[in-house]
């Protein structure tokens, strides 16, 4: 299954080495994804039956809500609210049953619609194949190894990720060097942003007034970026 996500994969990290203002690769494979789903949800996936039950039951997150309103396809979305929107009514509908339970059942079964999303799960499925063909790619390609080790960097979620992918995949003395490689290049930001962050702080104390701002002005923001990724989705 990963060779269908072998091209996607090598030319995020191909774009990432050519320009590395791009950041985390992993991060523009996901919001790919994302935005490859959004207009999917809206254009003729809308009217299939097995997708329409699907948006039903699951409805969106408060994120890929959003995306789906910037979207601007006004009566396509409505056509799927007004769907989900009666299956979340006919949930709470049992007749007969107690008040009282009837609002307990009511509270777990929308908790639990409030905390899916449709595009979540397709998005988390696609990306974990990603991961993987990562994985596969750096054990297969000795070249894939030149690729990842030219990112600027990888954001804290998806470098995590990256390796658990890694490791259900790797014998242990190839996970292992792996690692070695892969987390050296990381540290290397790590602490390179780090000292960019406490100069940024140190900047606002009088003594250091009129040193230049290095890398720093924007420090806070590459930190932000870096630990939950470029989207805050991860």
């Amino acid at each position: 299954m990963e060779q269908i996500y072998t091209i996607p994969v090598n030319e995020a990290f191909e774009a990432g080495m050519e320009d590395p203002s791009l950041g985390c690769p992993f991060c523009r494979l996901r919001e790919g994804l994302c935005r490859d789903e959004v207009d999917r949800v809206l254009g003729a996936a809308m009217m299939e039956p097995d997708t329409r039950q699907e948006t039903n039951a699951h409805g969106f997150c408060a994120s890929h809500m959003a995306q789906l309103m910037a979207a601007g396809k006004r009566l396509p979305l409505a056509l799927i609210l007004e769907s989900h929107l009666a299956q979340v009514d006919n949930a709470a509908k049992k007749p007969g049953v107690l008040p009282g339970a009837a609002g307990a059942d009511t509270a777990k079964k929308w908790t639990a619609v409030a905390k899916d999303c449709y595009i979540c799960s397709r998005v988390d499925f696609h990306f974990q194949h990603m991961l993987e063909t990562a994985a596969l790619l750096w054990e297969s390609d000795t070249a894939f190894h030149e690729k990842c080790l030219s990112q600027p960097y990888f954001c804290l979620p998806h470098f995590a990720q990256f390796l658990q992918a890694a490791k259900e995949r790797m014998k242990g003395k190839d996970f292992g060097a792996f690692y070695k490689q892969i987390y050296e290049k990381e540290a290397a930001f790590l602490e390179k942003l780090g000292g960019d962050v406490s100069w940024f702080v140190k900047k606002f104390d009088y003594r250091y007034a009129d040193e230049p701002w290095n890398d720093a002005k924007d420090a806070v923001e590459r930190a932000a970026v870096f630990l939950n990724g470029s989207d805050g989705t991860t």
